[in-house]
């Protein structure tokens, strides 16, 4: 057992840190980590910063919170951001498999809903996590201010490369895919994703991979398919800014699919710009 005295050494020495840190110009952030009960299980919720709106950033399969360790500490310095595990993932409890989407959008909800975080807020998904989001947004779209969808996953890509790429090598991206570590069932959820069809009208900025590397693990050796693969998901990616009024595309041109790791300040002026723009819109809502 550590004596008193020795606490508050301890203590103090802490405080001296942080008033130094203050003093060199470091914001000092507190980390709310927590786990929050969603009917039955717990799942894990990291939030800092402080401002309006909320930026929910949302993980890749089989991803966790810790996928947002670049983009998280910079998005907390001009607003309010939560990062979270998904069930099965991180530090959140494991679940009953197969999942759907709709249990895994409710869970969001239900998240930020006891852990009293409130809406509307920026979606921000990356590849899986850009179908939760736009999935979100097509249930809960009062909750739904604006989104970043980050090299998201698309829910007609396989159908459109079955076209053209060889059987035998779609049937084991396929197997990769329906044996995820979440036990999400992938075809269930791309045909709930297409039938939801999510339009809107809120910001949203489509943050796309410039490389073409990913398409070759499938079609080795074969130039002219990873070109066509390549063409063809640019184009489905391209159709997402289709999805609402107020929107626009970037490309990462040195990316590939992990554009928050390759090339983190994207994300985080892609987020900042939809942040700035939800604040302009309840500025404008507020004087009128």
């Amino acid at each position: 057992m550590i004596p008193r005295w020795t606490k508050r050494i301890l203590s103090g020495l802490a405080a001296i840190i942080v008033i130094a840190l203050a003093g060199v110009g470091y914001r000092v952030l507190s980390i709310k980590a927590k786990l929050v009960d969603v009917s039955g299980h717990r799942l894990y919720l990291n939030c800092t910063g402080e401002g309006s709106p909320t930026v929910i950033l949302d993980a890749g399969m089989g991803g966790s919170s810790r996928s947002w360790s670049r983009i998280q500490p910079e998005i907390a310095k001009f607003t309010r951001v939560c990062s979270y595990d998904r069930a099965n993932t991180g530090e959140s409890d494991s679940v009953a498999k197969p999942r759907t989407i709709e249990q895994i959008v409710d869970d969001l909800h239900n998240l930020l809903t006891n852990a009293k975080v409130p809406a509307p807020c920026v979606l921000v998904g990356h590849s899986f996590g850009g179908m939760n989001v736009r999935m979100y947004a097509a249930k809960y779209p009062a909750d739904a201010a604006g989104m970043v969808l980050v090299d998201s996953s698309l829910e007609d890509l396989f159908a459109r490369w079955d076209a053209f790429v060889d059987a035998e090598s779609m049937k084991r991206k396929r197997a990769r895919m329906v044996d995820n570590p979440e036990g999400v069932d992938w075809e269930a959820t791309c045909a709930k994703v297409r039938a939801a069809n999510w339009h809107s009208d809120i910001p949203l900025i489509v943050l796309t991979q410039g490389r073409d590397e990913d398409w070759s693990k499938i079609a080795p050796e074969d130039v002219e398919t990873v070109k066509k693969m390549g063409q063809v998901f640019r184009e489905l990616q391209a159709d997402l800014t289709r999805r609402s009024s107020n929107s626009k595309q970037i490309i990462a041109e040195r990316s590939g699919h992990n554009i928050h790791d390759d090339q983190p300040e994207l994300v985080i002026d892609a987020i900042r710009q939809v942040v700035e723009a939800v604040r302009q819109k309840a500025s404008l809502n507020a004087s009128q």
